[in-house]
């Protein structure tokens, strides 16, 4: 059976990290990823509970936020995304995670996540890759003297991303371009985290077939996200037994799968990690 994750942002108010995580153990949930809509807290606190850690992009978070982005044409953001992505590599050593995942770059920066990106400072498409490659020849080499495992996830195109129905901002939202950047790697040194939910919604937008880009992706996938929504706004609700993302769960056998819906209650998540124990079997 494959293990299921339940991510930090799953739960009702999740701000305070140590609230999620006594409500998680007390209602008897093992697995857990760490994420990265919680206010700054002491990382010390993770020894306190008995659960098996992952740990995902904007984690732990600093005091002073900023957007994540690798491939920030921002220079001091760049460096302070490396920075945040190392200490998490070094954190995944201390509590015994086995993997870090982050999302891919943007071509441009934004002031909140999920808003529309600034359009002023605007890399190339493929500038912005050459600098998302070298800050992942970067992590990779740091990940591997600690034995860690890292993956990137693909971006997520949403209607407001999009400039005169392209994508500009978001990069390795599409196969080609994640074919491209596997000249550069080999698919031991990286993995995929595949966001079902996002998959679905961005096949919508830059009309894909949904079904082809996860049988493309699926030999370097190593972790799922998995939430559901409309098709066409990446809202994550919880799981149904007859949604597609579900569907898609049979074909990752002995993969990490996370819940990322949200806005639940403890006993919500637990319904929904047997739905998805159950289609992954």
């Amino acid at each position: 059976m494959n293990k299921v994750f339940v991510s930090t942002s799953c739960l009702k108010n999740p701000r305070n990290l140590s609230k999620v995580l006594d409500k998680y153990q007390k209602g008897g949930i093992e697995n857990v990823e760490l994420g990265s809509i919680h206010s700054p807290f002491d990382t010390k606190i993770l020894k306190n509970y008995d659960f098996n850690y992952l740990i995902h992009n904007y984690f732990p978070a600093p005091k002073k936020s900023f957007i994540f982005n690798l491939s920030s044409p921002n220079l001091e953001i760049k460096k302070k995304s490396l920075q945040l992505a190392k200490n998490a590599i070094e954190l995944c050593r201390k509590i015994d995670s086995p993997m870090y995942t982050f999302h891919a770059g943007f071509t441009a920066d934004s002031n909140k996540v999920g808003k529309e990106f600034i359009k002023k400072n605007i890399s190339s498409r493929s500038k912005a890759l050459t600098t998302f490659i070298e800050s992942i020849i970067e992590l990779k080499d740091f990940a591997n003297h600690s034995g860690i495992k890292i993956a990137f996830e693909p971006n997520i195109v949403q209607k407001h991303n999009l400039i005169n129905k392209k994508n500009e901002f978001l990069l390795l939202a599409e196969f080609d371009e994640i074919e491209l950047f596997y000249k550069f790697f080999k698919k031991n040194q990286i993995g995929i985290l595949l966001d079902l939910g996002h998959t679905a919604v961005t096949s919508h937008w830059l009309d894909f077939n949904k079904d082809d880009f996860v049988k493309k992706c699926l030999d370097k996938v190593i972790a799922i996200h998995i939430s559901n929504n409309n098709g066409i706004k990446d809202q994550h609700k919880e799981l149904t037994r007859d949604c597609w993302q579900v569907s898609k769960l049979k074909l990752f056998k002995n993969k990490s799968i996370t819940l990322e819906a949200m806005n639940l209650t403890v006993d919500e998540i637990k319904n929904n990690i047997e739905i998805a124990e159950y289609y992954s079997k």
